[in-house]
C-alpha cells in the first residue's frame, strides 16, 4: 500500500507505548516473489493481555495526506496483519451517502481510528484472531484541511474449545456458502453436460465407422475403392512436421506443465498449500517446475528419437526455452516496471541473482538428465505404417475444414465447459476472494482435459477424411486454441474490474498472458497425444506397400 500515508511513525508513537521499532521481516523466495514485504506492526498484543482504548500514536494529517486517505477510502482499501500466522483484515475507512439530509450535498468520508483485536485461545495455543475497525470512532475526512488524529485500539481474549489443528478451517467457510456452493455445482453441471454432449458425438463417430466397414466388408469388390482415401494417406500420417525439434520442446514443456499443475493439485489435497500460508504456492510453483523439468526433458527427447534421427541437439534446449524464456523476459520487463514505480512488487537484486544463477542451471540441467533417463528407458511408439518417401499433395479443404475455423470451434466448446468456474479462479488470483476448494477446480481441470482430448479426436478424424495428412500442428493449435478465449476473458475480467493505472495493468497482462501461454501448452500436448493414439488405433489395420 505504498499509496497510503504513514499514519503512525515511529517518531510518533504514543509515549504510554514503547514497542521496538520497524523490522523488516526476511521473506521466503514465494513472499518476495508475490510482492509482500512484511514489518512487525505498531500494535503491542501481548498473549491474554487484555487492552481497552490503548493510544497508539497522535497524528496531524496534511491536506495532502487527507486527500491521499480519502481516496483510498473511496476505493475500499483494507489493511492485513497476521498474529501467529493467523490473517485478519479491517478496512480503512467507510463511505456515507448523505444526499438525504438537507443541505448535504455529495458522500462524506470517514478515517477509522480505532481497531479492536478479539482473539481466542486454548491452553497456550492462539486459535483464531479477528480485527474490527470500530465504525463508531471515525474522523470526517471529507475536507481538504489539516486533522489531528489519536489512533487507538484494543484487545481482548477468549477461551475456545476448538483445537489447535483446526484453527485453520474457518476461511474456508467462506468458499462454503450456499451461493458459491451453488456456483460451483452449476459450473460443474454445464462442464459435465459439455462432456457427455463431445462423448455421445465421439461414439456416434465410431459406430458410423463401424457400420461402413461392415458395408465394405460385404460389398466385397468395393472395399479397395471405397477404403482409398484412408491408405492412399496412411503413408504420410507419421511424417515429422517442420521444425519438429520445436515440436517435441512444445510436448515435452506442456508435459511438464501437466505434471506441475498435478503434483501442486496432490499438496492442497494433502493440506499442505492453502489460501493464506504466506507466499507458499510461489514457492512450489518455482520448486516444482525446476524438478519437473525432468518429465519434460524425458517426453522431449522420446518423440525426437522416434521419429527423427537428426536435430537432437536442439530439442533439449529449445525445451527450456518455449516456457521458461517467455517467463523470464516478462518477469524482467515487470520487475523494470515495479522499480520505477517503486513497488514492492520489484524483485530484489538478492532474488535475481539466485534465480539466474542457481535455478535456472538447475532446471537446465534437470532437462539434460531427463534426456539422460530417456536413454536407459527406452519406450516405443508403435506407427501402424511406413512413412512414405515422397510427401504427397494436400487436395484443396473446405473453409470450414480449414485451421482458424477448427481452432474457433474447439477452443470456445472447451472453453464454455470451464467458463464459470474460471470465473472463480481469477477473482482468487486477483484477490477479490478466496477459493479453497482445490477439488473442484480440479475436477474441473479434468473435465477440460477430457473434453480438449475429445474434440482434438473429432476434429482429427474429420481432418484426416478430407486427406489432409497434415496433422501434427494442427492437434496442438486446436488443442490449445482454448487458451486464447481465456485471454480474451481475461481482457474482460479486467475491464469489469476497479483495477486501473499503467501498474496494475502491466501487471495483469503479463502474469495473465503467462498462464494462458500454459494452458496453451498443455491443452495442445493433451490433443496431440489424444490425436495420435487415435491415429495408431485407427489406422493400424491399414497396409501399405
Amino acid at each position: 500500500m505504498w499509496e497510503i500515508p504513514s499514519l503512525c511513525s515511529p517518531t510518533e508513537w504514543a509515549r504510554s507505548t514503547t514497542p521496538d521499532p520497524l523490522i523488516w521481516k526476511s521473506g521466503s523466495l514465494g513472499e518476495v516473489l508475490n510482492g509482500d514485504r512484511l514489518t512487525n506492526s505498531l500494535y503491542n498484543l501481548k498473549f491474554r493481555e487484555v487492552k481497552d482504548r490503548e493510544i497508539l500514536c497522535e497524528k496531524k494529517l496534511k491536506v495532502s495526506d487527507v486527500a491521499r486517505l480519502r481516496n483510498a477510502v473511496n476505493e475500499d482499501f483494507y489493511f492485513q496483519m497476521y498474529y501467529d500466522d493467523l490473517p485478519m483484515w479491517g478496512f480503512i475507512g467507510k463511505v456515507e451517502n448523505s444526499s438525504w439530509s438537507p443541505g448535504e450535498k455529495g458522500p462524506r468520508y470517514y478515517l477509522f481510528k480505532h481497531v479492536q483485536f478479539d482473539a481466542f485461545y486454548n491452553g497456550d495455543q492462539i486459535i483464531e484472531i479477528h480485527a474490527f475497525s470500530d465504525p463508531n470512532h471515525v474522523i470526517d475526512i471529507t475536507d481538504d484541511v489539516e486533522v489531528n488524529v489519536k489512533f487507538t485500539y484494543s484487545a481482548f481474549w477468549n477461551a475456545t474449545s476448538i483445537g489447535f489443528e483446526e484453527r485453520m478451517s474457518k476461511y474456508s467457510r467462506a468458499s462454503l456458502l450456499p451461493i458459491h456452493q451453488q456456483i460451483h455445482w452449476f459450473s460443474l453441471i454445464n462442464s459435465s453436460v459439455i462432456l457427455i454432449l463431445l462423448m455421445g458425438l465421439l461414439t456416434l463417430l465410431f459406430m458410423r465407422r463401424i457400420r461402413n466397414d461392415l458395408r465394405q466388408y460385404s460389398a466385397g469388390d468395393d472395399e479397395e475403392e471405397n477404403d482409398f482415401a484412408r491408405k492412399y494417406i496412411c503413408g504420410e500420417l507419421f511424417r515429422p512436421p517442420s521444425h519438429f525439434p520445436l515440436f517435441c520442446a512444445v510436448l515435452g514443456s506442456g508435459m511438464q506443465l501437466l505434471t506441475m499443475v498435478c503434483f501442486l493439485s496432490l499438496l492442497a489435497f494433502l493440506g499442505v498449500l492453502y489460501p493464506y500460508s504466506r507466499g507458499s504456492l510461489c514457492t512450489a510453483l518455482v520448486l516444482s517446475y525446476i524438478f519437473t523439468s525432468v518429465v519434460g526433458g524425458f517426453t522431449a527427447t522420446s518423440f525426437q528419437s522416434q521419429f527423427a534421427e537428426t536435430g537432437s541437439g536442439w530439442t533439449v534446449p529449445l525445451t527450456g526455452i518455449v516456457y521458461l524464456g517467455p517467463v523470464l523476459v516478462i518477469a524482467f520487463v515487470l520487475n523494470t516496471i515495479s522499480m520505477a514505480y517503486g513497488a514492492t512488487a520489484a524483485l530484489p537484486v538478492g532474488t535475481i541473482f539466485i534465480i539466474t544463477f542457481i535455478f535456472v542451471p538447475i532446471t537446465v540441467l534437470l532437462l539434460y538428465l531427463g534426456g539422460v533417463i530417456r536413454r536407459f528407458f527406452r519406450t516405443e511408439i508403435c506407427t501402424p505404417s511406413i512413412t512414405r518417401k515422397n510427401l504427397r499433395e494436400i487436395p484443396p479443404l473446405a473453409w470450414y475444414k480449414n485451421l482458424p475455423c477448427q481452432m474457433i470451434l474447439g477452443g470456445l466448446l472447451s472453453f464454455s465447459s470451464v467458463v464459470l468456474e474460471l470465473y472463480e479462479l481469477y477473482t482468487t488470483l486477483w484477490g477479490f476472494k478466496i477459493s479453497v476448494l482445490p477439488g473442484t477446480l480440479f475436477v474441473t481441470f479434468v473435465i477440460l482435459i477430457i473434453v480438449t482430448a475429445v474434440l482434438s479426436v473429432v476434429l482429427t478424424h474429420i481432418q484426416l477424411s478430407s486427406e489432409d495428412h497434415d496433422w501434427w500442428w494442427r492437434c496442438v493449435f486446436r488443442g490449445g486454441s482454448a487458451a486464447i478465449f481465456m485471454f480474451a476473458y481475461c481482457l474482460y475480467f479486467y475491464a469489469r474490474s476497479n483495477m486501473s493505472g499503467f501498474l496494475q495493468l502491466s501487471i495483469f497482462l503479463g502474469y495473465s498472458a503467462l498462464m494462458c501461454y500454459a494452458f496453451f501448452l498443455i491443452l495442445g500436448t493433451v490433443g496431440f497425444i489424444a490425436s495420435l493414439m487415435f491415429v495408431c488405433r485407427n489406422y493400424e489395420a491399414v497396409k501399405s506397400e
